[in-house]
């Protein structure tokens, strides 16, 4: 079991943590590139869900259309997997109620939810606090991208911009969801997506100008721009997060560092419960093991320039209150990727 945590007061034998920022935390690493999109579908039945790939898309339902697959193609322009749940022909609160309870045992990076927020508001908070409670109460730390919603969160990104395809297609805010969800589950730990280009598009909708991106990204909104050569491209990887604090300082806006959390909370998660829960004694000798192990995945997540200035003194693994309980701390410090420029060129 994995969660966040106050006290050492859990009930369920596991793995607890908490990201801090007092100086640039960092994580990192797992292999990505799994979206799962909510989608009402022609065909097929409701709370059916169908794995599809770059190579494989035998797993439509029989009878699907163009429609029903397109977005699901927009995703894997970047994506390995994409999970399309099926929502029915016109989906309800109950509807996405039953398919968030679902997911709850389903693995994947990101959630895509298609549809605007002027018709689906009270589904788009619905999803906020279902991720919310995925990441503090489950201890997965995934991500969902929504069209035209601030909710001033880290896990949510907010989608409020839209493309022209070059066959001429027009998307909507909320069906390029569907894309930023597909490159964003697609990113490596070390990689961020600014600047990240939108094959198949030519224009952005609307247009805008440096000033109008500026408060746009002030907002929290995922947008994008267009070159004289009709390229698109991502204009800053980051979330809907505005509001920082000393627990979530403004590290936490970028996508690139919410990957690192991501990955090391699932990683150490995964090694926790594969390789050391219930299987070491909680005395010196066995602490100290598991602080080998925790330093031997650090360093390794060093070498992929994903954190920097790490050593072995970073990591202390202590006797906890309890005597089934050790109390880890881990200090760590993220690589970022030059984004920013300020250049001063002194001519004679």
């Amino acid at each position: 079991m994995a969660g966040t945590w106050t006290t050492q007061n859990k009930a369920l034998p596991g793995i607890y943590m908490n990201f801090q920022t007092h100086a640039p935390l960092s994580i990192p690493a797992g292999d990505r590139g799994t979206v799962v999109l909510l989608q009402e579908m022609s065909s097929g039945k409701v709370g059916e869900m169908y794995e599809i790939t770059a190579l494989d898309a035998s797993k439509w339902p029989k009878d699907a259309t163009a429609a029903d697959k397109f977005l699901a193609g927009e995703a894997l322009k970047n994506a390995k997997t994409v999970k399309v749940y099926n929502l029915g022909t016109a989906h309800t609160p109950e509807t996405l109620a039953a398919a968030l309870n679902a997911l709850k045992t389903v693995d994947f990076d990101v959630l895509c939810y298609p549809y605007p927020a002027a018709t689906h508001a009270d589904s788009q908070n619905a999803i906020k606090t279902w991720v919310t409670s995925m990441v503090n109460d489950e201890g997965r730390y995934i991500q969902a991208v929504l069209a035209d919603f601030g909710a001033d969160f880290e896990n949510i990104i907010n989608c409020a911009h839209a493309v022209k395809l070059s066959d001429g297609t027009v998307l909507t805010n909320a069906q390029t969801t569907a894309w930023v969800a597909g490159v964003t589950a697609a990113a490596k730990l070390n990689q961020s997506n600014t600047g990240a280009r939108y094959d198949g598009a030519i224009d952005v909708v609307p247009r805008m100008t440096k000033t109008e991106m500026e408060a746009a990204v002030k907002a929290g909104k995922w947008i994008f721009k267009v070159d004289s050569a009709q390229n698109v491209s991502a204009v800053y990887d980051i979330n809907s997060l505005i509001t920082y604090t000393a627990e979530n300082s403004k590290a936490y806006r970028k996508n690139r560092f919410i990957r690192l959390i991501s990955s090391i909370n699932n990683d150490i998660t995964t090694i926790f419960e594969s390789m050391y829960e219930g299987k070491f004694n909680n005395h010196a000798e066995g602490r100290s093991a598991f602080k080998t192990i925790l330093v031997g995945y650090f360093l390794e997540l060093q070498n992929k320039q994903a954190i920097q200035n790490f050593s072995a003194d970073d990591v202390t693994v202590e006797v906890g209150e309890d005597t089934d309980v050790v109390a880890v701390t881990v200090r760590l410090q993220s690589v970022d990727s030059i984004e920013k420029v300020y250049m001063t060129v002194n001519l004679s």
